[in-house]
């Protein structure tokens, strides 16, 4: 066995994703963006019929979604969900401490309060019991976010909303495909919200989605991405411009053809990944659920023992395993309570009062096992990984096992 290549050695492979799997419809997309162009329609009206009309249909046909509306990003989809179920200034929502300051901050952004609560440490998603601990008379609504690669517990923050006559918003933003018990993410709860940002499996640069089941909320959503205008008689909600381009839309119909090939290709390959971990020594798969039938990610992640690696840290794990596979390992977001990008408290708009700035101050919150997540336990590679061949999997295991035999070596060179 050669040295760890993070030593000057030879890699067990120079590039795990010298050949991709995946598949993509660049041709197509153009083609839709010259038609976008050409059509001379180039926003989103209902009643008109646009590259965007049609994506819209076709990605709530995807998701076996009654309805669907296209806006900006992913923040602002989180935002008009909860404007348009009439959340407001000192409501709360239960949010997840390990997620991207979005979920968060458009709490904020309709001047209600984020109650951030820890995660499970299996799967990395909002903890059911949790939640439940954290509900107050004021409690309105739960945001679970389903992260980098699992889904939040359904079947439990179903039964919790439920007891409790909460909403549930789900923050979908990456797991574009997914499925819970075969239902879609984004059609389980009132709201599935989608990101299309540049980082996405689907991805336009910018762009989000609402899916909804209810007609009533459909056009509440609609009239407040379009200014407030009233599109069904006597349904209009105060707002601003929330609409999404054809242009946009024409690159996400094009990613839609290749995501309806590409789905369970990344659920075969993240299953592969998942046995690849378990006959590796010190590190282990997240636990999935069986009502998990089928994920698309964000990311693949899996869990690194420290102690078995004889207290190597993790940030030098994750260096020496790239090295190996030439792909880029690395950890969670930094948890919502010392997020470099979360601190509403600095925002003039958020100063209703002291009561209100003490609650949105990220720093109240308790979140150790985020924060043991984030700092030595989580490896992360971004969803592309997705795309190696199913029988290129064991080179996660070979390298893991390389490391593993020659962890010494790491802790006698630290640098």
């Amino acid at each position: 066995m050669s040295a760890l290549a993070v030593l000057g050695g030879s890699p067990v492979t120079s590039n795990l994703l010298q050949k991709t799997s995946l598949k993509s419809h660049n041709d197509l997309a153009r083609t839709y963006l010259l038609d976008a162009f050409d059509s001379g329609v180039w926003d989103d009206w209902p009643g008109v019929e646009s590259m965007a009309s049609a994506f819209q249909q076709e990605w709530a046909d995807f998701n076996g979604s009654r309805f669907c509306a296209l806006l900006t990003n992913g923040t602002h989809t989180l935002q008009v969900a909860l404007e348009t179920l009439d959340i407001g200034a000192f409501d709360e929502v239960i949010v997840p401490g390990l997620t991207w300051q979005a979920t968060a901050s458009a709490v904020c952004d309709v001047n209600a309060v984020p109650v951030i609560v820890d995660v499970d440490p299996e799967t990395l998603c909002i903890d059911p019991k949790a939640v439940e601990a954290a509900i107050t008379p004021k409690t309105r609504a739960i945001i679970p976010v389903h992260l980098y690669h699992r889904m939040a517990d359904m079947d439990a923050l179903l039964a919790i909303a439920k007891k409790h006559n909460l909403h549930i918003i789900e923050d979908t933003a990456h797991v574009h495909g997914s499925q819970w018990r075969g239902k879609s993410a984004g059609t389980i709860g009132t709201f599935g919200s989608f990101s299309f940002q540049r980082s996405k499996l689907m991805n336009a640069g910018e762009g989000g989605a609402l899916l909804m089941q209810d007609e009533d909320l459909y056009w509440k959503v609609v009239s407040q991405r379009s200014c407030g205008r009233e599109f069904k008689p006597g349904v209009k909600v105060h707002s601003g411009n929330y609409r999404m381009t054809s242009f946009q839309a024409a690159i996400l119909r094009a990613q839609l053809v290749a995501l309806r090939e590409n789905a369970e290709v990344m659920d075969r390959t993240s299953r592969a990944f998942d046995r690849a971990i378990e006959a590796a020594p010190g590190v282990r798969p997240l636990f999935r659920s069986e009502n998990l039938t089928r994920q698309c990610s964000y990311g693949f992640v899996f869990l690194y023992d420290q102690n078995a690696f004889d207290g190597l840290p993790a940030t030098q794990f994750r260096k020496a395993l790239s090295a190996e596979l030439g792909v880029t390992f690395g950890t969670t977001y930094e948890p919502l309570n010392q997020s470099p990008v979360y601190y509403p408290h600095t925002k003039k708009r958020h100063q209703l009062s002291q009561e209100y700035m003490q609650a949105i101050t990220p720093s109240r919150w308790q979140l150790p096992v985020a924060e043991a997540l984030w700092r030595d336990r989580v490896v992360q590679a971004l969803w592309s990984i997705l795309g190696c061949p199913i029988e290129k999997a064991h080179l996660l295991t070979d390298a893991i096992g390389k490391i593993y035999e020659q962890r010494h070596a790491l802790l006698e060179n630290p640098k």
